[in-house]
């Protein structure tokens, strides 16, 4: 039995140039599709409104937002919020499909998804279109030798990546920098689960790495598909920087970097040092507290936990102003916090640690992370958010060890003194 294809929406993200959007849709009217799309032109706030050219054949929404800068990650969210589609296509208005591109992504989106969610990746090559006429480029993108159009290289990062990963069929955790939203195709299921793009990105870059790593986290399958080629007028951003002085290129890549740093919690990102309110660790400690002196023996496995790691610690039963409140000391620490985890913390961090038992571990907790996923019943778990937003089964258990050297779970014991556990005597 067939299934009819799924409904699919092309988003295009826009500013102020007509001519160039014009080429883009008359490119979209050429598909080589029997998949049924709509098209939402998503307007970043352009002196004048876009214009829809007649007699394209599919029908094209337009959606507007305020200029408040180069917005392109609100852009899309507001685009994807006009379409009631299955699959959600992003086309940036510079990248010019060929007659194929709309039939390959959707078809990979669906052989991909495992139920986890499917993110793809077009082919974006690129060329110097000149001052070519419009009819000449679109038989250009239907593959005629066309004069006046000058193809240039591919970025080396981008093939180098895609053919080390196997067109990311062995990607891992920090592909995330060859996912580019200029060609990106991902599954409504998927785009929901990870809250879209971040809208908080203004300025060019680091809105698709982003939303690749959560991606990455959600559980979703990811591919390169070369098949779906679109052409982008000049070069990469590599080769704009190029063209341009070291200490002006140096300063826009550091922007976007300052600006990841903040929300991918790799140490490939934004080293090993900083206390940042996004961790790559998130601590669950679900046993009971007191809020008193009580609490000696929380405090001294909170802080054990806590040496020299990129992690937060958060006690769900706990409340700010109730009766079950933070044990003392710990309340002063910016790392520890009352309550549930928030959803866009979930999101972006690597690890996923409950504690029920004071305890200590034989290594520093990012290193057991490291180590893989396992848990010793009643004391302590350690998972992969990927894993678990994945399904997949509870991990291997390990029995805490007998007295004896270097034990890798130790509890520590509720008439603990914290004099002598932190002077060593």
């Amino acid at each position: 039995m067939t299934h009819p294809p799924p409904p699919v929406g092309v988003v295009v993200p826009y500013y102020d140039d007509q001519p160039r959007l014009t080429l883009l849709l008359r490119a979209l009217a050429q598909q080589r599709t029997t998949v049924p799309f709509e098209i939402v032109v998503a307007d970043d706030g352009s002196p004048a409104r876009p214009v829809i050219p007649p007699g394209l054949g599919r029908p094209v929404t337009v959606v507007s937002q305020p200029d408040q800068g180069f917005r392109a990650a609100a852009a899309r969210n507001l685009g994807a919020t006009h379409t009631a589609a299955d699959l959600l296509l992003f086309l940036d208005g510079d990248t010019l499909p060929t007659p194929g591109y709309v039939q390959a992504m959707v078809d990979r989106l669906c052989a991909l998804d495992d139920g986890s969610g499917a993110l793809v990746v077009g082919r974006r090559r690129h060329a110097d279109l000149g001052s070519v006429p419009a009819d000449e480029v679109l038989r250009f993108l239907c593959g005629d030798t066309v004069s006046g159009i000058t193809v240039l290289d591919e970025p080396s990062w981008l093939r180098d990546g895609y053919a080390r990963t196997d067109d990311l069929g062995r990607a891992g955790e920090e592909d995330f920098r060859l996912i580019i939203s200029a060609v990106l195709g991902v599954d409504r299921r998927l785009w929901s689960a990870i809250g879209g793009f971040d809208a908080s990105f203004v300025g060019y870059g680091g809105e698709d790495w982003d939303l690749g790593w959560r991606a990455w986290l959600a559980g979703a399958r990811w591919a390169h598909e070369p098949a779906a080629l679109a052409w982008h007028d000049g070069p990469d951003a590599a080769g704009r920087a190029a063209s341009s002085s070291g200490s002006a290129a140096n300063t826009g890549k550091n922007t976007e970097s300052l600006r990841l740093a903040r929300t991918i919690p790799l140490p490939s990102v934004r080293g090993r040092a900083l206390v940042l309110a996004q961790p790559d660790i998130v601590v669950r400690y679900l046993g009971p507290t007191t809020g008193t002196a009580a609490d000696a023996a929380v405090v001294a496995g909170v802080v054990d936990l806590l040496a020299g790691v990129d992690a937060g610690v958060w006690f769900p039963r706990c409340s700010a102003d109730g009766p079950d409140r933070l044990p003392p000391l710990l309340a002063q620490d910016p790392r520890v916090r009352a309550g549930q985890v928030p959803a866009d913390v979930l999101r972006r961090a690597r690890f996923q640690v409950s504690v029920t038992r004071p305890l200590t571990l034989s290594a520093p907790l990012d290193r057991c992370c490291a180590a893989g996923e396992w848990e010793v019943p009643g004391r302590v778990s350690i998972r992969r958010t990927r894993s678990l937003n994945r399904g997949e089964p509870p991990p291997p258990r390990r029995p805490i060890a007998r007295p004896g050297p270097d034990p890798l779970v130790r509890p520590i014991p509720d008439d603990v003194s914290l004099e002598r556990w932190w002077g060593g005597w």
